[in-house]
């Protein structure tokens, strides 16, 4: 049997929580009347009495689960489930927000799982709604909610899992707090707190332990460096002594040419280009093996003198780019945060000087160092001359003067040419020194 022939009954339109339904001819009713959408029910209510030809019918619509769309919306008889009327097609969701509103949007449960705050929420009248969420951070900074795709749930409506992503900058020094809202609805639908408790002499402990471990780290990265420093100093022994022998063969073998008479052969020709590159590689090679020597002996001459670490050095460690040379001046430009070796780290350090050639993106060098771990007092000086300005990084006074490994600097205030200018330049650049020169004690 059809609709039609049942009973001539047609939906008509929608209002709040209602379908209107008109009558096109005389229908009488005395059942209980079940909606069903999908084969899922939405509504049961009991109509009764006789309508007449343009009568108006209102069913009451509570809720929608979770379906694909469009869907109709039938209408049957509980005892026989013969169709009193039409189905009503729901079409789009601003059709299911006019017919049961936003919904009832609750949170079920909320946590923090590895720097993302994680939610469940379940929609029991509007399933058909993904709704438009956000958070704020602390009360204050507003975020996105991802919110992932529903759920239909056995006893109606929808359910739906959301997550908010955490930044480091979050966590102040008085905890987290996050509240999450629903656009359409007033207040936070929910909120999670993290409070930092005072610490306690068994966290205290821990706290000291990971410094602990932090320092042997760093230890064992200054020893590594002192290996590579004592192989490459046994590299340059073995290469003085080669380069003493070459020295010494050249001599000998030199010596006994001179003293061999050579007949002069007129008109023979020239040695070709190639063997007069080779000749002139060799005494290239005996040449600078002799002013290597020389630069050994001045430099181990200048040992007792405060030390000034050569710019080509490998004292200058992570955070430095190349020697470079302005108007017959070197220097080296530095990264944001650089690390310096100390060349005699078992004498005890007074001061260390730092002749700062340029500084990039700003007017006056903005830095934290370190003496290891120890932070450094630093005194700024520039001469009457106009000369560089001068760095002077003294130890603190009950601590000086102290042992260390390396100097660490650290830049408040960097950049990049490519960035800041649209140069073709990307390095990030902070100050550009001269010169660094170690203090000891007597």
């Amino acid at each position: 049997m059809t609709p039609d022939l049942a009973v001539p009954i047609r939906p008509v339109g929608i209002a709040y929580q209602t379908i209107r339904m008109s009558c096109i001819g005389r229908a009488e009713l005395d059942d209980v009347i079940v909606a069903y959408i999908n084969g899922i029910k939405v509504g049961e209510n009991y109509v009764g009495g006789v309508f007449n030809v343009g009568a108006i019918i209102e069913y009451p619509i509570q809720y929608l689960p979770h379906v694909d769309l469009p869907s109709d919306i039938r209408f049957a008889r509980m005892r026989d489930g013969v169709e009193i009327a039409s189905p009503f097609t729901l079409k789009t969701q601003e059709d299911a927000i006019a017919l049961v509103g936003l919904g009832d949007v609750r949170i079920e449960s909320l946590s923090i799982e590895h720097g993302v705050v994680r939610g469940v929420a379940i929609n029991r009248v509007n399933g058909l709604l993904r709704p438009e969420m956000f958070a704020k951070i602390n009360g204050v900074v507003p975020r996105g909610v991802v919110v992932d795709q529903h759920r239909l749930l056995d006893d109606g409506g929808a359910s739906f899992q959301f997550h908010v992503r955490l930044e480091p900058q979050d966590l102040t020094e008085n905890g987290l707090a996050v509240d999450v809202y629903v656009v359409g609805k007033d207040g936070p639908l929910s909120s999670i707190v993290y409070r930092r408790a005072d610490p306690d002499d068994g966290l205290r402990r821990v706290i000291q332990l990971e410094s602990r471990l932090d320092q042997n780290q760093q230890a064992t990265g200054y020893q590594i460096q002192a290996l590579d420093n004592e192989i490459t100093a046994r590299i340059e022994l073995l290469q003085d002594r080669i380069d003493a022998f070459i020295e010494y063969s050249a001599s000998l073998l030199f010596d006994r040419v001179a003293a061999t008479t050579v007949e002069q052969v007129d008109g023979a020709p020239a040695l070709d280009g190639d063997r007069q590159r080779k000749m002139q590689m060799f005494l290239d090679l005996v040449k600078s093996g002799a002013r290597m020597r020389g630069t050994v002996a001045h430099e181990r001459a200048d040992a007792a003198a405060p030390h000034v670490v050569p710019l080509r050095s490998g004292a200058f460690s992570h955070g430095w780019y190349d020697v470079e040379v302005d108007d017959g001046e070197e220097y080296r430009w530095m990264s944001s945060e650089a690390i310096v070796f100390n060349p005699m780290p078992e004498r005890k350090l007074v001061e260390v000087q730092i002749a700062v050639f340029g500084i990039y993106g700003a007017e006056l060098p903005m830095l934290n160092c370190f003496f290891d771990g120890v932070p450094a007092n630093i005194l700024r000086e520039r001469s009457a001359t106009g000369g560089p300005l001068l760095l002077k990084l003294q130890a603190p006074k009950d601590k000086a003067p102290l042992s260390c490994d390396m100097l660490r600097i650290e830049s408040m205030v960097s950049a990049s040419p490519a960035t800041l200018e649209g140069l073709s330049d990307h390095r990030l650049l902070s100050i550009a020194v001269s010169q660094i020169a170690f203090s000891y004690a007597e």
